[in-house]
């Protein structure tokens, strides 16, 4: 008889998995109140949006924008009496706030939000239930971040972000934070407390209910009432009718090795990370890299900043890899990580793309000038022969460079243009460089 679980370790999976889902759902929050954020602290939102009603600017560069950017359900711009200027949800553009929508939490959220330092506003955050689901909820007051005709000590209006957490979002999170049991239970399909929903664990017949001391191999147990397995509920809020939004995770996970309560405690770092960083260097990924980007790539726009974007090929790698293998090729990736890595600011940023290629985010640079400072860094640092695998190798970096906003607003096109730069630079010898300007693409095509 192979005892599989215990009432202790199912207390302390329960406590895990509340841990995991809250903060999954602090992360999701904190992403969506930073985006309102990038998009109303802005001088030309608060005189094109609030005193202009300019629908048309709001439509292309925040209703829309947000929407079609990063699929936002409801993206709403209200002035200071509540008053709807312009409106999107789901697509389509509001001609007046639906009756209902601004509930008394929703009023509370609102207080929250201007109830803040102008000068650095915070926006605020938390998940209601909107027209009976449950959202994730931002709202940000406009401010004008220089002196202008409007004040910078006062909110001039709110934005207002809502993402519904659906089956569309779910799959996202089980996706980026691997938690493939992560399921929304309505309130009708159990009480608040452990839910006893099981599974058979793989590659055995036995079965194992949550919230059940123990399990052993052999036990009959009815079907269970629900596909999913989960262990633990979440709770933040409540509908109007008063029935809990229960948002729940498998945190007695099955193995084929004996519980291991070590496993279950690091479960959602684990996640984070390989949802975020690079396996091998320890980098940025492309998925976290990008998202740091359209903050910056808003930022620069708002407050009239420059930036420059780095697209990172290293010369040589190949013959690193088919003379000394692969565990020496590894070896350099690393080495060229951490290397790169000390050459920026922390408030810099350094991603593995895959392979050989890295990219950079330079933020708050005056000029070109201030990027070629890194890039003869970086190219420094690749000067002389590299010991790798006990052998010295010549290796390079051709680096492609696109400058933001000057060469473009769209995110897109950040690394279509450095991409493009970066294959000019290659085709010019090794170890060089090229900012990008608009003649390359022409020659490309």
């Amino acid at each position: 008889m192979v005892i599989l679980s215990s009432q202790s370790l199912d207390r302390y999976a329960e406590a895990k998995s509340r841990e995991q889902v809250q903060r999954l759902l602090d992360l999701e929050l904190e992403e969506l109140a930073n985006r309102s954020r990038d998009y109303s602290w802005w001088n030309e939102a608060v005189e094109l949006v609030i005193y202009q009603r300019d629908t048309d600017w709001a439509m292309e560069n925040v209703s829309g924008y947000l929407q079609n950017q990063y699929g936002t359900d409801w993206v709403v711009s209200l002035d200071r009496e509540a008053t709807l200027i312009h409106g999107v949800h789901k697509g389509t553009e509001l001609e007046a706030l639906p009756e209902g929508l601004l509930t008394a939490e929703f009023k509370q959220l609102m207080a929250e939000a201007i109830d803040t330092d102008f000068a650095d506003p915070e926006p605020a955050s938390d998940i209601l239930d909107i027209q009976g689901a449950p959202a994730l909820v931002a709202v940000s007051p406009y401010v004008a971040y220089d002196p202008t005709p409007y004040a910078t000590d006062q909110a001039h209006g709110y934005l207002i972000l809502v993402n519904y957490i659906d089956e569309a979002i779910l799959g996202a999170w089980r996706r980026d934070f691997q938690i493939e049991a992560l399921r929304l239970l309505p309130a009708a399909a159990a009480p608040l407390g452990r839910q006893a929903n099981w599974r058979p664990s793989p590659g055995n017949t036995e079965r194992r209910a949550a919230g059940h001391p123990s399990m052993a191999s052999g036990a009959s147990w009815p079907e269970p009432p629900h596909t999913a397995p989960t262990l633990g509920d979440w709770r933040r809020a409540t509908d109007p009718r008063g029935q809990p939004l229960l948002l729940s995770t498998a945190a007695s996970l099955w193995q084929a090795g004996p519980w291991s309560p070590h496993g279950i405690e690091h479960q959602s770092g684990t996640a984070f990370r390989q949802a975020n960083y690079d396996f091998l260097t320890g980098l940025a990924n492309r998925s976290l890299f990008i998202e740091h980007l359209n903050h910056e790539l808003a930022r620069c726009i708002r407050h009239k900043l420059k930036a420059g974007v780095l697209y990172v090929d290293l010369d040589g790698f190949k013959a690193v890899n088919d003379t000394l293998g692969h565990t020496a090729g590894d070896e350099l990736l690393c080495w060229v990580a951490k290397s790169m890595a000390k050459l920026v600011r922390t408030e810099d940023d350094v991603a593995r793309f895959g392979g050989d290629e890295f990219c950079l985010l330079l933020t708050d640079v005056a000029s070109e000038e201030d990027v070629s400072r890194v890039v003869d860094k970086i190219h420094a640092l690749l000067a002389g022969p590299v010991e790798v695998g006990g052998k010295h190798m010549l290796v390079g970096a051709s680096i492609g460079i696109a400058m933001i906003p000057d060469d473009t607003q769209d995110l897109s096109d950040v690394f279509r243009y450095a991409d493009i730069a970066m294959y000019q630079a290659k085709s010019r010898g090794t170890n060089l460089f090229c900012f990008y300007d608009a003649t390359m693409e022409e020659r490309s095509q």
